[in-house]
C-alpha cells in the first residue's frame, strides 16, 4: 500500500494520534474504501477491481470479509 496525506483541522489530528493503532487501522480502512467509492464512482469495473485489490490487501492483515461489508455499508 502506498501512503498519502489529508489535511484535517488540529482537534482531530490530535484525536488520531490518541487514539489505539486498533482503531486508527479501523478508521484507515473505512477512509480507504470511501475514497475508492469517490474516486471510481464512474466506472463501476474500475470500482470492482479496486475492491477486489483492497479484499486481498485487507485479508493479508486479517481484515475478513464481514467486516469489509460492514465498512462498504456504512460508506453509504
Amino acid at each position: 500500500m502506498e501512503k498519502i496525506v489529508l489535511e484535517v483541522d488540529d482537534r482531530l489530528a490530535k484525536a488520531w494520534w490518541k487514539a489505539s493503532l486498533e482503531k486508527r487501522k479501523e478508521i484507515n480502512n473505512k477512509i480507504s474504501v470511501r475514497i475508492g467509492k469517490e474516486l471510481f464512482a464512474y466506472s463501476k469495473e474500475d470500482f470492482q477491481q479496486y475492491l477486489n485489490e483492497l479484499r486481498n490487501k485487507m485479508a493479508e492483515r486479517g481484515l475478513t470479509q464481514e467486516t469489509l461489508d460492514e465498512i462498504l455499508n456504512e460508506a453509504d
